[in-house]
């Protein structure tokens, strides 16, 4: 194995890099903060403060918790925690770091600077150093793996096994199953962030008159405002949780879902001013609730029913228990041809729907994990006890969020189901009458036939017996030619005359 000191290199440049422009723009607006209450708001000169706060924000980003006296806060800023991340990923990829070399070098790195700065806080960090070094790695592993894995060639390499050991129909299971899960916590997250647009515009009146009650002048209101977003990542998170029906806590003061909620008894901080109100038409909160089953539905319907998704169509009674393949000119359908065979055979019907509920199982999986994490890391503590847990019950809104997303995607499947079985049973219903029919149309065209043919052979039976010549058909005549009375009389034969035209003995 090769070794490459330029990749060690880099990766510790990458790493000193990221953290030296972090710490000193989070450190620069600290210090002007602190500068500007510190004159509009009179008191001591608070911009000494700025590196040690700087230092403990920088840490609080990668989930490292602090406390000063009675205030305690391990509410992770998400906003901030993602900005690094990005500038993470975009350093490492500056630098070109794509080795393991690289990884080991910048984590290393990125373990003692952050150590460092643990050692420079003046206020009490609520972690031990080895749990403080775990959690800033893992920061850096997500920045770093996000941007080397692409260039590595690792993934390539892994896709390329995945395709060699798995059929068609189960990587589009996987592949949809991942991508629908992913849809579904997108759609909810830009969902929290719709509800919490509408918190901010209409409770913005009430933050304003509760910025003139605690007398801050105007620099004070724009950069205290500016740090509050640092915490709007999770805000939205507790708006997913709101929306769905369940609840988020600002400790034991306030309680806020969509029946009960209201912000009298907290704290005066201004963000506390946006909290909304609970909902008082009651249609209005079943509307609300039913959202994550609308969307889980129509995600669902669609990926049955699009040709990148499972492309389920009617089946064709032509060819409802063959395997026929499809030839069709775009690529999109070759590849689905040559993943199921033809779409509208029975076999490869059932087939797709299977894949499909496989596929809704694992969606539904990942929007368990996934929204159980997220609510994980939006909870904190600001202060000790009324103020200790602050957040929402992460049970509760997890089962709120992903458990309406599953009904709908099975609700889909089942209706889809029952729609494509339904005009199979009746299209099979047609086709047997149609059959049935043709068999009785068959049948009477035989039967008419029969007697004709019967009559013949009997006649030319009696004709052979009589000495009559059957030689032409024209023998059969009727005639209507009657003797007189008399001469029948005086033979003693019968008056009565027969239809064929043969005179019988």
């Amino acid at each position: 194995m090769r070794i490459r000191p330029r990749q060690w290199l880099n990766g510790a440049g990458a790493a000193l890099a990221s953290i030296a422009i972090y710490s000193i723009s989070l450190g620069f607006f600290m210090a002007l903060t602190l500068l500007v209450i510190s004159m509009e708001e009179g008191g001591d000169n608070l911009s000494q403060l700025s590196i040690p706060l700087g230092e403990a924000i920088v840490l609080l980003s990668q989930g490292v918790g602090f406390q000063a006296g009675a205030i305690k806060l391990t509410i992770i800023p998400l906003l901030l925690t993602i900005l690094l991340i990005a500038l993470i990923r975009s350093l490492t990829l500056r630098f070109g770091c794509s080795s393991w070399e690289a990884y080991i070098a910048g984590a290393i790195s990125w373990m003692v600077l952050n150590a460092i700065l643990a050692q420079g806080v003046t206020v009490g960090l609520l972690d031990s150093l080895w749990l403080i070094c775990l959690k800033t790695l893992l920061v850096f592993t997500v920045g770093f793996v996000g941007a080397a894995l692409p260039a590595s060639g690792v993934w390539d390499r892994f896709v390329t096994a995945f395709r060699a050991h798995t059929s068609a129909p189960l990587r589009t299971a996987l592949s949809t199953g991942v991508f629908i899960g992913g849809v579904l916590i997108a759609c909810y997250m830009l969902a929290g962030v719709i509800v919490t647009i509408v918190w901010i515009v209409r409770g913005h009146g009430a933050m304003l008159h509760l910025f003139d009650l605690t007398g801050m002048q105007s620099g004070s209101k724009i950069l205290t405002t500016i740090c509050s977003l640092a915490w709007l990542p999770n805000l939205c998170i507790w708006a997913i949780a709101w929306l769905f029906g369940s609840s988020f806590f600002i400790g034991d003061l306030a309680t806020f879902n969509l029946w009960t909620g209201s912000a009298v008894g907290l704290p005066p901080l201004p963000v506390f001013a946006l909290l909304p109100e609970p909902v008082a038409n009651a249609t209005w909160r079943i509307v609300l609730m039913s959202i994550p089953l609308a969307l889980g539905f129509i995600i669902g319907a669609l990926a049955l029913v699009l040709r990148r998704g499972f492309a389920i169509r009617f089946i064709d009674m032509d060819d409802a228990h063959g395997d026929a393949e499809r030839i069709e000119g775009e690529q999109n359908e070759q590849e689905q041809d040559e993943q199921y065979g033809n779409g509208r055979d029975l076999r490869n019907t059932i087939v797709r729907f299977a894949c499909a509920a496989g596929s809704f199982c694992l969606a539904s999986v990942i929007v368990a994990l996934g929204m159980t994490l997220l609510f994980l890391l939006s909870n904190g503590a600001l202060g000790h006890q009324c103020l200790a847990r602050v957040g929402v019950d992460v049970a509760a809104s997890t089962q709120a969020a992903s458990r309406p997303g599953a009904l709908g995607l099975f609700a889909a499947w089942l209706i889809m189901l029952i729609v494509v079985s339904g005009v199979f049973a009746v299209r099979t219903a047609l086709a047997r009458r149609r059959t049935r029919l043709a068999a009785v149309g068959k049948a009477t065209d035989d039967a008419g036939a029969a007697p004709t043919s019967g009559d013949s052979d009997s006649v030319n039976g009696d004709a052979s017996d009589s000495g009559t010549p059957t030689d032409a058909p024209s023998t059969r005549v009727i005639s209507s030619m009657t003797k007189p009375k008399e001469d029948h009389d005086d033979d003693n034969t019968s008056t009565d005359t027969t239809g064929s035209g043969i005179r019988l003995p």
